[in-house]
């Protein structure tokens, strides 16, 4: 509502903190004054005359609590504590595991590997809805659900479980193309559900449908302008016919579940784009309205009890990582899948750059190099992990192996496949496998299907260095100056295959296995 001209001035201090910040006259309205909704800043509209603290006082406290807590980080060297998504859902399996109903059946080996496939809901929240006495099912949640009992049923031990694996992806993928316009809200479901069939075909060597389903979430989120959120630039598309329009989201916790949705679906176009050979689908150019604004993701649990204040804007996301503005510090209180994306985005600069790698351009490559390394050092080591947390460990040997894969695919045209121990491309490939190690290989019978692309790049690298290493010592040269011990490399190459034969059962990408590398020498 808009105030009259003849109404008299507010008393001093009953002003709104954004009319007060920007010294204009404020009506006093509430909700929302009318300063506020003729600039479409209503949800920015606080008093700080209420019942209770405002959303920028709370986020005051909780800063001076995270300076503590960065304090505490900084002095010690305890383990990071995360938070347990799935501890909730877990705890109310134990007493139910004994049901007969397949379906609970199926959702548990789900859940187990959730992760890795790509979940990005809040599990218990969503579980409740869909097992809850006397809720009906949108199309687009019985998808996602059958989705679900496809990958439950691939997980499962019992064979005849395991043969009702093709009638779930067909009853999945004979709906898909009717989901979005019965159901609003239901686009996230649809797009979580093109998330975990991306990675099912890209797990099982299918990877032309995996690109499929992968570019399918990418039409999602950006149709939804999920690159958008929080965004601190108008639109310039409202009327766009091509744009999808989301509801509003019921509280803080759906909005964080979009958030880490686009995230999970931009990591997921970031690294196979670079398997498949192809430019990544998010473009992140402000000229075609696709810049990446939404800011980096948190774990879910910390949208309810640390939301964003109302009027938390960011802008240039990624850009501004790229160039180093947004600093790595303060690196273990990010969440998992915000340090995913990180090492996503500087895995495949670095191949892009590489695959037009010029000795003039040298600035970039050093620009670049320089960004990866300094990513890397301030990544988390691996013994900062809960190793009772399987997820986290996977989730974290992920992300640096990708951070150490960036510089191998960066420094791959330089090294070429004369590689020594002073060459970049094995000191990373040499690290990968030094995180590989610091993990019992039995946590990896069920790993994200991108860790078959990486780990065959790092076995190629140290294939590469036992070549190098006999052809010096077959010509002649005597024992290989400057080259790592020959059983060191074998080792190495060994607990590779060891891994990726862990996942093997379950994923016929993981059959590609570095143990055809081992068989070479």
């Amino acid at each position: 509502m808009q105030s009259s001209p003849s109404q008299p001035p507010l008393e001093r201090g009953k002003a709104c903190s954004r009319c007060r910040r920007r010294k204009m006259r404020c009506d006093g309205q509430r909700p929302a004054c009318g300063q506020c909704v003729r600039a479409d800043r209503a949800e920015d509209c606080e008093y700080m005359d209420g019942p209770g603290p405002t959303q920028n006082q709370i986020l005051e406290g909780e800063i001076a609590r995270l300076e503590g807590r960065i304090a505490e980080l900084s002095a010690g060297s305890a383990p990071l504590t995360l938070h347990d998504p799935y501890a909730a859902w877990h705890a109310a399996q134990r007493t139910t595991q004994h049901t007969n109903d397949p379906m609970q059946a199926l959702v548990r080996h789900f859940v187990q590997h959730a992760t890795e496939f790509g979940f990005f809901l809040h599990i218990h929240r969503f579980l409740d809805k869909v097992f809850s006495s006397g809720s009906s099912h949108s199309n687009s949640l019985r998808i996602l659900l059958n989705v679900i009992y496809l990958i439950g049923a691939k997980l499962s031990n019992n064979p005849q479980v395991q043969a009702q694996e093709q009638a779930y992806l067909t009853r999945a993928l004979q709906h898909l193309p009717t989901a979005l316009p019965e159901d609003p809200r239901g686009a996230i479901y649809v797009m979580q559900a093109e998330v975990i069939l991306a990675n099912y075909f890209f797990n099982n060597k299918r990877q032309l449908e995996g690109v499929y389903h992968t570019n399918a979430a990418v039409s999602i989120a950006m149709a939804a302008k999920l690159h958008m959120i929080r965004s601190a630039r108008r639109s310039r598309s409202a009327a766009d016919p091509s744009t999808y329009r989301l509801p509003a989201p019921v509280d803080t916790l759906e909005e964080g579940e979009r958030i880490n949705g686009f995230w999970t679906v931009f990591i997921l176009d970031r690294c196979w784009a670079v398997a498949s050979g192809s430019t990544p689908a998010f473009t992140d150019d402000e000229s075609n309205g696709t810049q990446i604004d939404t800011p980096w993701p948190m774990d879910l649990v910390m949208y309810q009890s640390h939301p964003f204040p109302n009027d938390f804007r960011t802008t240039k996301t990624v850009q501004t990582f790229i160039t180093g503005a947004d600093a790595d510090a303060n690196m273990a209180q990010q969440s998992m899948l915000a340090m995913q994306a990180k090492a996503a985005i500087m895995y495949e600069g670095a191949t892009r750059l590489a695959s037009r790698y010029n000795p003039s351009s040298q600035a970039t490559f050093l620009s670049l190099d320089n960004r990866i390394e300094r990513f890397k050092q301030a990544l988390p080591r691996m013994d900062r992990f809960d190793p009772s947390r399987i997820d986290i460990l996977r989730t974290a040997l992920l992300v640096h192996t990708l951070a150490q894969c960036a510089t191998i695919q960066l420094h791959s045209p330089i090294v070429q496949d004369r590689v020594t121990a002073n060459s970049r491309t094995y000191q990373a490939a040499h690290a990968a496998v030094k995180a590989l190690r610091s993990v019992n290989v039995g946590i990896l019978n069920c790993v994200n299907p991108f860790f078959g692309i990486l780990w065959g790049t790092v076995g190629k690298v140290i294939s590469q260095g036992m070549a190098t290493a006999r052809q010096l010592r077959a010509s002649g040269s005597g024992p290989a100056q400057g080259m790592p011990d020959e059983r060191t490399l074998l080792a190495e190459l060994n607990l590779l295959a060891m891994a990726m034969d862990q996942s093997a059962p379950f994923s016929p990408l993981m059959g590609t296995s570095p143990a055809s590398f081992v068989m070479m020498f």
